[in-house]
């Protein structure tokens, strides 16, 4: 009876399950082996495989004992339910912000505005167009890349910006 408790024991323990919820809203039930400042290790129920995760795609942790570990993100992603939810959109320029989101697609926006008076007004015009747009996706954030359209801008021809959108 001993030996057939202790192995009862042995397979809970061993099929514990923590729920790591991604930034993307995805959750996985897996076994943490390891957990460190920037990633987790840890394997799907019935494998023995390690996987490492990068702490920038997590949301939380839930452990099977039912502590949760918040890990500190850099942006929070908005939800976004139409397109009304444009003023919402986040963006931003560093691609280590986006990392662990869903890529919905690659975005772009033309702004009329232009010449050396009107492309600031372009830009922000351009940036308010990209989020309408992402916020139609459903997406939270949007990655901007490299520079507008300077060339353009400065004969007068109004700024194109280029995104990805996120969620």
């Amino acid at each position: 009876m001993l030996l057939l408790t202790t192995l009862l024991i042995c397979f809970l323990v061993a099929n514990a399950q923590d729920k790591v919820v991604l930034k993307n809203g995805d959750t996985i039930s897996v076994k943490i082996t390891k957990n460190d400042e920037k990633t987790i290790e840890f394997h799907y129920p019935g494998e023995t495989l390690i996987n490492v995760k990068n702490k920038r795609e997590i949301k939380q942790i839930v452990y099977e004992s039912g502590r949760i570990e918040k890990i500190k993100q850099e942006i929070e992603v908005p939800k976004i339910n139409d397109s009304k939810d444009w003023e919402k959109v986040i963006e931003t320029y560093l691609e280590s912000d986006v990392e662990g989101l869903t890529r919905i697609e690659q975005i772009k926006a033309t702004s009329g505005w232009g010449g050396s008076l009107g492309s600031s007004l372009g830009y922000k015009d351009a940036i308010k167009k990209l989020k309408k747009k992402a916020a139609k996706l459903g997406a939270g954030v949007i990655l901007i890349h490299g520079q507008p359209n300077q060339s353009a801008s400065s004969r007068g021809g109004g700024v194109q910006v280029i995104a990805t959108a996120y969620k």
